[in-house]
């Protein structure tokens, strides 16, 4: 096993030792590793995407993911959430709609959100869930709109609205690892290098 793949099969960004996840990005990582034709064990990582699908114990309705089996870390993010996608182990019904919140969403208000928003302001991106900015919930535990269509695309299916906004965010915005995951192109090299240590296989 290579010096950035843990236990679980998953890939990092970050030496691992002892074979115990070293990062809080391993679905993302994988998923490029895959893209990249490298080692891959589809079969232990789909048991470790089991062993990600947790009950919320307070909501038993409520079914959320998190970045590493049987460990307590960051809520898991928009780029673990895509990584799970691109890999085709994350289905819509692990999703509540186009959220991935872990926490229960509030019943919507205007004048708490605008506040919770006044606050965030300049503040680091984990602070709104480190500080239980709740209505921000809905927002920033969503998938963002121009990942939609590659998802779907994962999924079989098509919307014009999702289409449009993955057109114009591909040409507008600097290329980074996710363009390269979802749109291929001669992007990798560039990118891998700014994101990877020298000696990663991803390189």
């Amino acid at each position: 096993m290579s010096n950035y793949r843990d236990k679980f099969g998953m890939y990092h960004d970050k030496l691992v030792i002892d074979e115990q996840p070293s990062s809080n990005n391993g679905w993302i990582c994988t998923a490029y590793a895959q893209k990249a034709k490298l080692p891959y064990s589809k079969v232990l990582v789909n048991h470790t995407f089991r062993k990600c699908k947790v009950r919320n114990t307070k909501f038993p309705n409520n079914l959320y993911l998190i970045r590493t089996p049987h460990k307590a870390t960051l809520p898991i993010n928009r780029e673990e959430i895509l990584g799970m996608a691109s890999l085709g182990f994350l289905k819509p019904h692990h999703l509540n709609g186009w959220s991935f919140s872990p926490y229960p969403i509030p019943k919507f208000s205007l004048i708490k959100t605008i506040k919770q928003l006044m606050k965030i302001k300049n503040k680091s991106k984990n602070y709104f869930w480190q500080n239980n900015m709740d209505q921000l919930y809905r927002f920033l535990f969503s998938v963002p709109i121009q990942d939609r269509h590659f998802m779907l695309t994962k999924w079989g299916k098509f919307n014009i609205l999702y289409w449009v906004v993955d057109r114009l965010d591909r040409f507008i915005k600097p290329k980074n690892g996710i363009d390269w995951l979802k749109y291929g192109g001669e992007a990798r090299k560039k990118v891998m290098q700014s994101q990877f240590p020298f000696d990663h296989p991803l390189r």
